[in-house]
């Protein structure tokens, strides 16, 4: 339960790096690659997906710790949750780099 909190925080913080356009943890390809104006807007189409998939593993943090849901029900519904913001980093890195993965 912890070491999802604090993925979830991690997640947020990151989202935040990426709302204030800091290079802290950009890869040095990503860095080169992309121009100045292609790498402020792969950092803005980031801040979403971080922040959804911040929130989602808090909550279902919270909600493994106090076992409100079936261990089957919990996985299905983490797993169709979480498709939503990988879906859209996928989509993001596609666009900027052209491939799904830098």
């Amino acid at each position: 339960m912890y070491a999802q909190i604090f993925l979830g925080i991690w997640m947020l913080v990151n989202a935040g790096f990426h709302f204030f356009k800091l290079k802290f943890f950009l890869r040095k390809s990503v860095i080169s690659i992309l121009s100045e104006d292609e790498l402020a807007s792969y950092q803005k189409g980031s801040v979403l997906p971080y922040i959804l998939l911040g929130i989602l593993i808090i909550v279902m943090g919270i909600i493994e710790g106090k076992e409100l849901l079936s261990t089957p029900v919990f996985i299905g519904v983490y797993i169709i949750l979480a498709s939503i913001p990988f879906a859209l980093l996928f989509r993001n890195n596609k666009k900027h780099s052209g491939y799904y993965f830098w």
